[in-house]
């Protein structure tokens, strides 16, 4: 069972390493980069899903600039972009087989190696890239030398094997949906652990003190899943089907540094929404929603906090389902 242990000491610590970042709205702040969106979709293939990249410019034109090419009865899914945009990790599954983590190169078009992080016959589902760190974290079903359910896992890119990530996981409960935050530094995931408030709560766990930190004022007693951090690990957005909402599951965004959730106009609607992707700066966030206005049963939507509104994104939605949206914001150089 993973124990909270945080006294006031240590979170003022984690805190005060928190960045302040200016919430200004001013048009010189609001000007936007180039986004880039990775997704997963059926708009090729109504069988098997396939993971496409998607680039949105600063002036509002959106195109299409890649594609991980199908593999034979393969669908592939959970796409998670390097924070240049030409990397992606992703799940995929071969009819008869179990998911596998597997990497692209769309700038080559290429499929990239990983050595040694399939040698093994159980599903391995959800990973989280982190190009800046060479990591991918992943949930694993009862690999061996593990707890015998799900687990999160950390693979190193550069020596090909995988790292220890002490009380990260519980002997008997499942640990799963992690996100890596691009800095490396954290790693936010879910546990059905005895002592949650609920029967699914999201944890944060911090690489360097090699145990996880308290998130006060972000579980409820409903369900809390998928989260997606910021660089710094100031912002975490999730899922979550708690009373009060606008709909039966709504996207909500913490603040680690006030403790507290931050309003999100706007962007939730009576339809479900979940999967949510937060840039690293924490502006922007990409999920998915099934309002009934939309393309598709399921279509990605991108959100700009500092704007309070949903950002166009012409092209991106298709008649077949669009989901598993991943988002990176590319300076202006």
């Amino acid at each position: 069972m993973i124990r909270i242990r945080c006294c006031c000491l240590i979170w003022g610590i984690a805190v005060t390493a928190l960045s302040v970042p200016s919430e200004s709205t001013a048009a010189d702040k609001l000007s936007r980069p180039t986004l880039v969106i990775s997704l997963t979709s059926f708009r090729d293939d109504n069988r098997y899903a396939n993971v496409f990249r998607y680039e949105l410019s600063p002036t509002g034109e959106g195109k299409f600039t890649g594609k991980v090419t199908p593999g034979g009865k393969r669908s592939d899914h959970h796409p998670s972009l390097g924070q240049d945009g030409s990397m992606c990790v992703f799940a995929g599954e071969v009819v008869g087989a179990v998911n596998q983590i597997l990497s692209w190169d769309f700038s080559a078009k290429k499929s990239i190696l990983l050595p040694m992080l399939n040698s093994n016959s159980t599903a391995q589902m959800a990973p989280s890239y982190c190009s800046s760190a060479g990591l991918i974290a992943f949930e694993a079903w009862n690999r061996p030398g593990n707890s015998g359910r799900w687990d999160i896992l950390l693979y190193d890119i550069a020596t090909k094997r995988f790292l220890d990530s002490p009380r990260l996981n519980t002997a008997k409960f499942d640990e799963r949906k992690p996100a890596l935050s691009p800095n490396g530094k954290w790693i936010a995931f879910t546990s059905n652990a005895l002592g949650s408030e609920s029967l699914t709560d999201i944890r944060l766990y911090d690489r360097e003190r090699a145990d996880t930190i308290a998130l006060p004022g972000l579980n409820s007693t409903a369900m809390d899943s998928e989260p997606s951090l910021s660089d710094d690990g100031r912002w975490l957005a999730f899922v979550s089907d708690r009373p009060g909402g606008s709909g039966v599951r709504d996207i909500y965004l913490y603040d680690r540094l006030s403790r507290q959730l931050v309003a999100l106009p706007g962007l939730n609607s009576p339809g479900q929404e979940q999967s949510p992707s937060i840039s690293r700066d924490g502006r922007f966030i990409a999920f998915v929603s099934e309002r009934l206005d939309a393309a598709g049963e399921r279509d990605i939507f991108l959100y700009d906090r500092l704007a309070k509104q949903l950002v166009p994104t012409p092209g991106l939605n298709s008649a077949g389902d669009e989901y598993d949206p991943c988002v990176i914001a590319i300076p202006v150089r």
